[in-house]
């Protein structure tokens, strides 16, 4: 999940804050945090699901009971799962935003095309 939370942020915004402010010098950085932070993480979640999943153990709460004999280790594990939930969440609110958008644009545009109505253009 973590990899999809940082991915669309690094899509959306990196490009562009780059463009803006100089360029290839925000590359240097970024491919080092990449290297150094992303990629052991990735391994890291990958691995955590590997080995609780061969166990038999397909959620978080007891893939981290697993590694941690302690009732903390569960509670960790839950909100593990909340995080997840609370993301997808954000990002149906944004993708519903975008939707609602493309819908009115549409039904402008449509209006446009009908005959006899006032032709004026979208924006100003």
């Amino acid at each position: 999940m973590a990899g999809n939370a940082i991915g669309l942020g690094n899509f959306l915004r990196f490009p562009t804050q780059a463009a803006e402010n100089g360029g290839g010098a925000f590359m240097i950085p970024y491919f080092i945090a990449f290297i150094l932070i992303g990629i052991p993480i990735m391994w890291m979640e990958w691995g955590m699901g590997r080995y609780g999943g061969s166990r038999g153990h397909g959620t978080t709460p007891s893939i981290f009971n697993l590694f941690w004999k302690s009732p903390v280790s569960r509670t960790l594990g839950v909100i593990g799962l909340w995080i997840p939930l609370v993301v997808t969440i954000y990002y149906i609110y944004i993708e519903s935003w975008t939707l609602g958008y493309a819908c009115t644009f549409f039904s402008e545009a449509i209006q446009l095309l009908i005959p006899g109505r006032l032709q004026m253009p979208l924006s100003t």
